[in-house]
């Protein structure tokens, strides 16, 4: 079965979901480069760019050394935290609209059931839950990973800032 095909079989929430899914995937990847590329050792190390910087205000004096340093650690939490939002939203979202998909379905097999009356047809009612049953699969299908990678990206943010903090300790 084609992924076109499988995503129709869903309903059209499940367009939404697709949708959904593509956007993750392409911030999980984009977050994924980043603190690759960012990670210890690596030209853009979190730790040696602070150091960097730092070193450029060695003139300054105690206190405005000590607002640099908080500017800077600002500025790398919001870079390493850019788009991680948008993780926290689909793994928020994702489970709901897969459900939204679960009650349009059944409303669906419902409304097909009370139409035939009597002659109740019971493909009629499997259409409906096949669908219902496919938004939820793929709503949290989309929800679990997204926050794996959630997770896992605020994991890596928690360890550079801890290791931020101690190189506030080291160097005072």
């Amino acid at each position: 079965m084609k992924l076109v095909q499988f995503i129709n079989l869903g309903g059209p929430i499940n367009w939404v979901l697709a949708a959904l899914l593509c956007f993750c995937f392409c911030q999980c990847l984009e977050r994924a480069i980043y603190f690759f590329q960012s990670r210890k050792g690596s030209k853009n190390d979190v730790i040696a760019r602070l150091k960097e910087k730092m070193s450029e205000n060695k003139n300054l004096d105690e206190k405005e050394k000590m607002k640099k340093f908080n500017a800077e650690c600002s500025v790398l939490y919001y870079e390493m935290n850019r788009g991680l939002w948008f993780l926290n939203f689909t793994s928020s979202v994702a489970p709901s609209l897969g459900l939204l998909g679960t009650v349009t379905g059944l409303i669906g097999a419902f409304s097909k059931l009370s139409e035939a009356g009597a002659n109740v047809n019971i493909q009629d009612l499997s259409g409906g839950i096949w669908e219902a049953m496919l938004t939820t699969a793929f709503g949290m299908i989309i929800s679990i990973p997204s926050l794996l990678c959630y997770r896992t990206f605020k994991r890596i943010i928690e360890k550079r800032l801890l290791a931020m903090s101690l190189y506030e300790d080291e160097k005072s």
